[in-house]
């Protein structure tokens, strides 16, 4: 029997609303939870497309508005239940941000807002200087990264970013409640997101040196077994210094120095000294300095080809901060390097512009995101503007040659393929606010659509929201804590035809790329969770409810 693919979570009422057949219908209903049809329609013949490899036929619903419980119904299939409310997305974004406190290290969890997820304080011994014969440090504190026990500076300060421009460009992100431990601050209490955020910026804080400069990465020096946190009792390492670290953390501080002037003057100036530092640092040492793991640690490298990209969001951060011409002259001068850089197809990442990338390896799109925050006119403003709404254009282009109307390349289903999902929907919400074309928010109203499992493997890709929402995340705590369902909010990597793990290597080669993907714990390449998967759905989620 054929399929019916729809968001699992469900609709505002005045968004677009679409089901997907994988089989021939001319028609559909709508059916509430007493069987009663409350609107029919026909179907639209789509095609087979390469990303899914499904003839698929489209039921729109859009122009029904009311709300309540649903099911679509075609032939002798029906979808799962979804919700039409203005409160639809109310628990999910309640879950996308509660996530990241589950994942904070150190003495971060309490059994009052854990609940059954609440673990013993965990990694809070020094850290070893890795190759150097100096002291311990104190590096307690932040989120874990991501399936393992590691914790990432680049990494961090990304997930990070996506939160604090989503502050900055959606003020409705300070009123979300998410059940956390009130943080107290100069003007009272912060707002749960900036509370939750502070305790990364205090780790990363942490991790600065005091010339300024910044460790990459504090790991074991490999990763542990499948056990609690707790239990993972390995020496802690300081990994070296990396000019993309002390770049992205440059950038990140001034950006958060402008969000928590407002709360506390005194933390928003600290934040302030410790970009100056840093980027202080960046102007001493002109050189990149990239990072590689030390030979035989298998810990997250996360490697970059290069640094201008992170030494240019870092100027323009630091001029939106500071409105000193200084930053815009040095951000000027490495736009033509960054420009050069994404022309290289043997180094890029992202299929995109480089200026309108928002993840870990091409970090120029948080440069423009800074640059649109500013006043006044300037050509790089300009740079950044046209880039989101040329990229915008782009995948447009990309989500009409396809049955789902997603804005995915066959080439884009990679290892985190929902990120990519994800930053390019960070890229239309931005052209959005630039240019408010109806066809930006379809496209990005479809893209969540597929997130929460109008996808053809009928899965919900945000743990606990969804009837086929995923559970079993390649996550050490959720694997062995004892408990059937993972804690809600976890955003999963997603399909990946590159297939790099063991178990994923059983799916056939020439699986449609958006059917390589396995619910299983032991699919890393597929079923990984890290903060920066979450935070960039936590930025689109606060411009779809603004």
């Amino acid at each position: 029997m054929g399929k019916i693919f729809t968001n699992q979570v469900g609709f505002l009422p005045n968004c677009d609303k679409k089901a997907v057949l994988n089989f021939e219908s001319p028609d559909f209903k709508l059916v509430d939870e007493n069987q009663k049809i409350v609107f029919e329609g026909k179907t639209s013949h789509f095609g087979t497309d390469e990303i899914s490899g499904e003839d698929t036929y489209i039921a729109d619903f859009s122009s029904f508005t009311g709300q309540g419980k649903y099911k679509v119904v075609a032939g002798d299939a029906e979808s799962v239940s979804f919700d039409i409310s203005e409160k639809s997305y109310d628990k999910l974004m309640h879950d996308i941000c509660k996530c990241f406190y589950y994942l904070r290290c150190g003495h971060g969890l309490s059994k009052e807002f854990a609940g059954e997820y609440y673990h013993e304080p965990c990694h809070l011994t020094k850290a070893t200087v890795y190759g150097e014969d100096t002291d311990p440090v104190d590096v307690c504190g932040g989120w874990h990264d991501a399936g393992d026990y590691g914790r990432y500076s680049t990494a961090g300060a990304v997930a990070v970013a996506h939160l604090l421009y989503g502050v900055r460009f959606f003020n409705n992100l300070l009123d979300v409640k998410f059940d956390i431990p009130s943080e107290k601050c100069e003007k009272g209490e912060l707002p749960d997101i900036l509370a939750e955020v502070k305790v990364e910026l205090d780790f990363l804080m942490k991790m600065q040196r005091e010339n300024g400069s910044v460790w990459h990465k504090v790991t074991t020096f490999n990763h542990a077994d499948f056990i609690m946190p707790e239990e993972d009792k390995a020496e802690l390492f300081l990994f070296s210094v990396s000019s993309l670290a002390t770049a992205d953390i440059a950038a990140v501080f001034a950006l958060a120095s402008v969000v928590y002037k407002d709360y506390d003057s005194k933390y928003a100036d600290l934040l302030m000294e410790k970009s100056l530092k840093a980027y202080e640092w960046l102007q001493s040492n002109p050189e990149p300095l990239l990072f590689k793991n030390a030979e035989g640690s298998n810990t997250g490298e996360y490697p970059e080809p290069e640094d201008f990209s992170n030494r240019y969001w870092a100027a323009c951060s630091l001029y939106e901060a500071t409105g000193d011409k200084k930053y815009y002259d040095d951000a000027l001068a490495l736009r033509d390097k960054v420009a050069a850089y994404d022309k290289e197809d043997s180094f890029k990442f992202y299929q995109g512009n480089i200026f309108t990338c928002f993840g870990w390896t091409d970090v120029a799109g948080f440069g423009s995101l800074s640059m649109l925050l500013t006043g006044e006119d300037s050509e790089l403003k300009e740079l950044s503007k046209n880039s989101i709404l040329e990229e915008a254009e782009r995948l447009c282009k990309n989500a009409s040659e396809n049955g789902f109307n997603l804005c995915m390349l066959k080439s884009d289903f990679i290892w985190g393929s929902n990120m990519e999902v994800l930053k390019y929907m960070m890229v239309l919400t931005v052209a959005g606010l630039l240019d408010p074309k109806d066809e930006y928010k379809k496209v990005l109203t479809s893209g969540l659509d597929y997130l929460l499992g109008c996808n053809s493997m009928d899965v919900s890709y945000v743990t606990g929201n969804g009837e086929k929402a995923y559970r079993n995340p390649h996550l050490r705590p959720t694997a062995v804590d004892g408990i059937d369902e993972p804690w809600p909010g976890l955003v999963s990597g997603g399909p990946n035809s590159g297939l790099q793990d063991e178990k994923a290597q059983t799916l056939p080669k020439d699986t449609a790329p958006m059917k390589c993907y396995l619910d299983d714990v032991g699919c890393y390449s597929l079923n990984e969770i890290t903060i920066y998967w979450n935070s960039p759905l936590v930025f689109v989620m606060a411009g779809l409810l603004k």
